[in-house]
């Protein structure tokens, strides 16, 4: 009995040495992706546009709080580059004195866009709100 589980082992087929299809094929589309991700940064890289951000304040919603009315802003970044420390100022008259109010939004990446929030003691629906960006600094 001996002899014959040994003749056994024996007559096992020794493991392929070379890959199957499917891992070459699995690699092959790896390959493609990265080649195709490296591409396209060096593109970008060597033909992106690299102008100033230019930031657009867009009005999203008005929410009466029992602190006063939140307006709910977008800041969106046309330009070719980012910019931080955003700041966003609103400026609501028509209703006696005009009242300003202000938020920095700390990053808007190039060709994106952001959200945030300024506080009215009056309701910016009744009146004439004009929102704009008043400054931002160099991302780097």
């Amino acid at each position: 009995m001996a002899t014959a589980s040994k003749s056994r082992r024996a007559a096992k087929p020794s493991p392929r040495s070379e890959p199957p299809l499917l891992e070459w094929i699995s690699a092959a589309i790896g390959l493609v992706c990265a080649l195709v991700a490296i591409g396209f940064v060096g593109w970008d890289a060597l033909t992106g546009e690299r102008s100033p951000p230019e930031i657009e304040v867009r009005l999203v919603a008005v929410t009466p709080t029992p602190h006063g009315f939140v307006t709910q802003v977008e800041a969106i970044n046309h330009g070719g580059s980012s910019a931080a420390q955003v700041t966003v100022e609103g400026v609501l008259s028509g209703q006696g004195e005009p009242e300003t109010a202000q938020a920095t939004l700390d990053y808007i990446p190039e060709q994106s866009r952001v959200s945030g929030g300024l506080v009215f003691e009056h309701d910016p629906r009744a009146g004439r709100l004009v929102l704009r960006a008043k400054g931002f600094a160099e991302a780097s």
